[in-house]
């Protein structure tokens, strides 16, 4: 049944009821006036409620996984970047102890010798300072 169909069928129900009332006593008419509208009042507060156990499905089977796997890749992501900047840290730190043993002349004389250390001065000195 659609809403249309609901609709229609409450408004048929509510004549039904104001035709079997029209005999009756004025008081009686009012008390059961009330009831429904008591009754209207309870159901509209029940549909509310359905619509909000309605949004907590929502939010429990389709936003829940979704920000599982946004915690996820968030936790991989932060992962990444902090390998990267440890790993150049690291790097700056060895650069470092390099180049004051090199100005301080510390070095022996082995580490002149080496072509890998050779070519690293050259490369090095080519770079860019950041």
């Amino acid at each position: 049944m659609n809403r249309e169909s609901y609709d229609e069928l409450a408004h048929k129900i509510g004549q039904t009821l104001d035709r079997g009332t029209e005999n009756l006593d004025r008081g009686v008419r009012d008390r059961l006036q009330t009831a429904r509208q008591r009754a209207l009042s309870r159901q509209k507060v029940a549909i509310a409620g359905l619509s909000l156990a309605g949004l907590g499905h929502f939010a429990s089977e389709v936003l829940l996984p979704q920000a599982r796997i946004l915690a996820m890749l968030s936790t991989l992501v932060l992962g990444v970047i902090g390998t990267y900047y440890w790993n150049n840290f690291q790097q700056a730190t060895e650069n470092a102890e390099v180049d004051s043993e090199l100005l301080a002349d510390d070095l022996p004389i082995n580490a002149y010798l080496d072509r890998g250390f050779r070519a690293w001065l050259e490369h090095s000195s080519q770079s860019p300072r950041q």
